[in-house]
């Protein structure tokens, strides 16, 4: 399935903006760093590592021009799947 077989079920077209793309990626790698610091409790490590993920897998796709329905259920698999799989 391509992703303009998914346009309406879990994604829209978009044009991508380089500035919002690049927002997200500077915000992902904040998160990073986040995840790296011991002193963080292992719960917010794991939300700062997975937020990254969710944030670099949204700027793949708006690159790609899409972004996942957030009102459709499992949007978050569909962003993993669709960056990872797809582009």
């Amino acid at each position: 399935m391509t992703l303009d077989n998914l346009i309406g079920k879990l994604l829209e077209r978009i044009n991508p903006d380089s500035a919002a793309i690049q927002r997200l990626i500077e915000a992902a790698q904040r998160n990073i760093k986040d995840s790296e610091l011991a002193e963080l409790s292992n719960e917010n490590r794991f939300d700062a590592a997975y937020k990254a993920i969710m944030q670099l897998s949204n700027a793949a796709l708006q690159a790609a021009g899409f972004r996942t329905l957030t009102s459709k259920p499992g949007h978050h698999q569909a962003t993993f799947h669709k960056a990872c799989c797809n582009l």
